[in-house]
């Protein structure tokens, strides 16, 4: 296949023979461009069972992808929760970092750095980590503690900064001779790991669900799925995208306030994963949810805590963020944004095994 960079802001466009993360021309978020698609599925139980339209090779792979599909009857007959949270590292970014740092390593970087309020910074540490080669994370000095050490056990440099958006600057400035930046709210390659879950899902459910429900901050999740399955249409095997439903922490809420005015609020406590508040590809995200005929809400921390309890009473070990899916299905069925009727897919991204100090405070 050949690829092609294309800024999605002033069209520029490149072969995508080297590491770029965003346009040199405008600084604007890059996108790829395929041309030869096709998909061939082959024996793998992972992530690269797709690996014919994953223009990367699998230089760093732990297993990730193929989580586990399973029915919440406690929800609905035909209401279905994907398990995110049980790749390798504990979240679905496993999948944007496999092919992130696998590309990486196409192109013969030996450091790869990164930016990250925790799941993330985990994950670029231990892909890394398992091909070989260095990681240097940059995280807001508020980061959960858990994360901080789960990101300096797997061999990472863990470097604190006075903020988020500190932390991302610190990041970008420090690259160096043979070092990428991941920076993976911007990263092309990184949406190429996560659009598998549109594949994945007709893979596990025989079709397309008729709505999927997930938490959204930076964009990755939605814009893979988007991405995903406007593939699929191009090659003929659907014909439509499901309803895509983000939902957003109150806040935190870049998207809902793009596309529905302002939101007013206490700022989410606990939902740290969520705390993006201006992703570089917004109006991507937005593109994204109008052309899927889907929406984005708001969740409080109240809304957010009763789903968190509800999961764990049955077995779900899910962190807050990821406990905000469920919330965002509940007042969309109360508002008749949903049946019941339908095939709806709740997406879970992150572990509760991260969180086990805030656990025992609920």
């Amino acid at each position: 296949m050949r690829v092609l960079y294309r800024c999605s802001r002033c069209g520029y466009i490149t072969e995508a023979s080297s590491w770029i993360w965003k346009c040199p021309k405008c600084g604007g978020p890059l996108d790829l461009v395929i041309d030869g698609l096709r998909l061939t599925l082959n024996e793998r139980r992972d992530l690269w069972r797709f690996s014919s339209v994953i223009p990367a090779r699998p230089l760093a792979s732990l297993g990730e992808g193929f989580t586990p599909l399973i029915k919440a009857d406690f929800l609905g007959s035909n209401t279905y929760l994907k398990l995110e949270y049980l790749n390798p590292t504990g979240s679905f970014k496993d999948r944007g970092s496999a092919v992130a740092v696998s590309k990486a390593l196409e192109f013969g970087v030996r450091t790869v750095i990164e930016d990250s309020s925790g799941n993330a910074g985990i994950s670029i540490a231990a892909y890394p980590a398992a091909a070989g080669i260095k990681a240097r994370i940059y995280v807001p000095k508020d980061a959960p503690e858990g994360k901080k050490s789960l990101i300096k056990s797997l061999g990472a440099e863990l470097i604190e900064a006075p903020s988020r958006a500190e932390a991302s600057k610190m990041a970008v400035e420090s690259v160096g001779p043979n070092e990428a930046y991941i920076g993976h709210a911007w990263n092309p390659w990184f949406i190429q790991g996560t659009k598998i879950l549109a594949y994945e899902l007709l893979d596990q459910l025989g079709h397309i669900p008729s709505a999927i429900v997930f938490p959204a901050s930076a964009g990755t999740l939605l814009l893979g799925l988007w991405v995903g399955f406007n593939e699929l249409i191009s090659l003929n095997i659907v014909n439509k995208i499901p309803r895509l439903y983000a939902i957003q922490a109150q806040g935190f809420a870049s998207l809902y306030e793009r596309m529905h005015g302002g939101n007013s609020g206490e700022p989410t406590k606990l939902a740290d994963a969520l705390r993006v508040s201006n992703p570089p590809r917004l109006e991507q995200m937005v593109s994204a949810i109008r052309d899927s005929k889907g929406d984005v809400l708001v969740v409080t921390d109240d809304e957010l805590l009763q789903s968190w309890k509800s999961l764990l009473r049955r077995g779900i070990i899910v962190e807050p963020s990821s406990a905000i899916a469920l919330s965002g299905y509940i007042k969309l069925l109360n508002t008749s944004y949903l049946s019941k009727d339908e095939d709806v897919v709740i997406i879970l991204t992150g572990s509760g095994l991260k969180y086990i100090d805030i656990m025992s405070k609920i």
